[in-house]
């Protein structure tokens, strides 16, 4: 309680201030700026693909702004994440940073799906990592990030079984002219970014490139350079066609592995992922669209060492994997109180690794999918929706997400919200085709995994009921979800014939209950104020090893916010953040109840023509605390750094 009197006290500290700073002019600004930002709700696409302002969505979501992420003094989306009611951030160690909606199933993320420009950046070569996607994005190009808390399968099938995390990046037209900025701090901090663009309204582009390092969690391996760069087209033809074409490159070389682990010493993980994405839209009339997407991603993996003390054992879990994506929708108006959106698509994806699949043949599957929602407005104060996901796999056969949930309008500030909705997780490629085979001076000397290829889909049903309200006189917005869920079905690894080698299996699953809440108060034009809690209860089916190796989560999360204009231009932010206590992966590594603040000063000013900021920046200002393995001495320790930014 004291950290949070602390986080208090600052934010009455940064009211004050405010309050000294503004005259008569500021005060009628403040009045314009109040009202503006209340008086229009964002729209937003993650809930149902398609446009609606965020009280008339099937779904709770959090949008996070571009000028949020530059106060919250985030380095990757995952820092960004702690925005968002429900989402835990950590990682398997500091190079492979990670987000679980309410519950850590595995270190790798496969549960969320995260989309880029549209485009999804799971891995697919190995267990549908979608940690390493997560850092091709440089959060300079980043628009918003529309965040969807709960099941969404019924609108993006595969892998939408725990949130939506969707990443809108600028507008290239937006970034005109250059960008340079430099970072450098404690604990190996040393960013680089570069961004170029040029063009008009028609016809614009953008080339963004830079570096990130770090040294990681204290007392562990995990060193962290990675290198990127990212280029986005925007024109438009005629006044009916909009195309968008992004294509990006970035390296990772993380430290991995433990001084006394057999089977993963210390070492370095090289990896490589490479993207080419288009959009095309044509708008066929006021309420009619129809548009193409298609993608390609490539991510490559670098990860072999010799046994510790066993130089003939050579250890190698690396490969290759790819995923072709093709994608048609069309959006019709149905009439003044009908809309649909409905959409085929084709995914191709494939891996080769002699190391995960014991074969150098490509190892495959595709998938045929077909999608639609339709909007109803009954009445002005009833909105239903209902959206239907089926997918065609060649390995597991055909599964379905439906959807069905209402919105009642009592008022144009306040609006309820109930409804199910089903989600749907097919196995991964190595889930279903793993074989990792041990050879000592070229023989075989056993097997890590053998996928039996009997592993169905998971499935998850998930009630929730909600609430939006805006209250206009205090300048307050609050965002509320009350969700039961029940996973009937997991996917898990283990030897459970004990053979000495794990398969994947379907085991029962774990049931989930809890509320969650958002509010958001801008008590004047110089202040605004989050505050998101959740508390959370779990049950286990069945106990996956022994009641003693179940993944925990924390039942309570709390996260307070302040955002601040400070007199002569200069910006607070302050952020904390207290975790119940919980484990990452069982109670061999339960963590206590955790804190953490972060807080950062920044001074925006111009050099001539040019624009320029200052910004210093302490992450856990608590100083360090157990995190992630404990057992292992993993620590998160106070970090300071500070950015200099220039714009041309």
């Amino acid at each position: 309680m004291g950290r949070f009197r602390i986080i208090c006290r600052l934010m009455a500290t940064g009211l004050v201030l405010a309050h000294v700073a503004q005259g008569p002019a500021a005060a009628a600004e403040r009045i314009a700026s109040e009202e503006d930002y209340f008086a229009n709700l964002p729209v937003v696409l993650t809930a149902s693909r398609l446009e609606q302002p965020l009280n008339e969505a099937p779904g709770s979501l959090t949008v996070i702004d571009r000028q949020t992420i530059r106060l919250s003094g985030a380095r990757t989306v995952v820092e960004v994440l702690r925005l968002v009611p429900g989402y835990l951030s950590g990682g398997r160690n500091g190079a492979n940073p990670g987000a679980a909606y309410h519950i850590p199933m595995d270190d790798y993320g496969t549960r969320n799906l995260v989309l880029i420009d549209g485009r999804s950046v799971y891995s697919s070569a190995y267990l549908g990592d979608t940690s390493r996607g997560m850092l091709d994005v440089m959060l300079e190009d980043i628009e918003r990030i529309e965040v969807l808390r709960g099941a969404n399968s019924a609108a993006y099938g595969a892998n939408a079984m725990f949130g939506v995390i969707n990443i809108i990046t600028r507008h290239s037209a937006d970034t005109v002219g250059a960008e340079v900025s430099l970072t450098s701090g404690n604990d190996g901090v040393r960013d680089k970014r570069l961004r170029i663009g040029g063009g008009d309204e028609n016809f614009s582009w953008r080339l963004s490139g830079g570096e990130q390092r770090d040294t990681g969690y204290l007392n562990a391996y995990d060193d962290k350079h990675l290198s990127q760069v990212h280029g986005r087209i925007d024109f438009k033809p005629n006044a009916l066609d909009d195309v968008m074409v992004t294509a990006g490159l970035s390296y990772l070389s993380a430290g991995e592995g433990f001084l006394t682990d057999t089977y993963n010493p210390l070492h370095t993980i090289d990896t490589r992922d490479s993207y080419l994405n288009a959009v095309w839209r044509r708008q066929l009339s006021a309420t009619d669209e129809l548009q193409v997407s298609a993608d390609y991603m490539e991510d490559w993996k670098h990860d072999n060492v010799a046994a510790l003390n066993n130089p003939d054992l050579w250890l190698d879990y690396g490969g290759v994997g790819q995923r072709s994506n093709l994608e048609v929708q069309r959006k019709l108006g149905l009439g003044a109180d009908v809309r649909a959106v409905v959409g085929v698509g084709y995914k191709y994806e494939r891996a080769q690794s002699q190391a995960l699949y014991a074969t150098m043949n490509w190892v495959s599957f595709h998938e045929e999918r077909l999608f639609g929602t339709v909007e109803w407005r009954a009445t002005p104060e009833w909105l239903f929706n209902a959206g239907l996901f089926v997918g065609q796999q060649s390995v597991v056969g055909t599964y379905t997400a439906p959807r069905l949930m209402v919105n009642w309008l009592a008022t144009p500030e306040h609006t309820f919200r109930a409804g199910v909705t089903d989600s749907v997780r097919p196995p991964t490629l190595f889930e279903s085709k793993g074989d990792i085979q041990r050879y000592v001076n070229g023989v075989f000397d056993g097997r890590e995994v053998l996928a039996s290829g009997d592993a169905r889909p998971e499935k998850l049903r998930s009630q929730e009921l909600g609430y939006f309200g805006r209250f206009l006189d205090a300048r307050l917005t609050l965002d509320v979800r009350a969700f039961n869920e029940r996973m009937d079905t997991a996917i898990w690894g283990r030897d459970y014939t004990r053979v000495g080698y794990d398969d994947y299996r379907n085991v029962p699953g774990v049931d989930l209950r809890g509320v969650e809440y958002q509010l958001r108060w801008k008590p004047m034009s110089t202040t605004e104020i989050w505050l998101n809690q959740n508390s959370t209860r779990y049950k286990w089916h069945y106990s996956v090893f022994a009641k003693r190796l179940e993944r925990q989560p924390p039942e309570h999360v709390t996260t307070v916010a302040l955002f601040q204009q400070l007199p002569c231009q200069w910006q607070f932010s302050a952020i904390y953040q207290m975790t119940g206590s919980m484990t990452w992966r069982d109670q061999r590594d339960l963590l206590p109840v955790q804190h953490r603040t972060d807080v950062r000063l920044a001074y925006p000013f111009r050099l001539g023509a040019s624009r320029a900021e200052a910004a210093f920046t302490v992450q856990s200002v608590e100083g360090a605390r157990p995190f992630f393995l404990p057992r292992k001495g993993f620590e998160e320790g106070r970090r300071s750094f500070l950015t200099l930014r220039l714009e041309i």
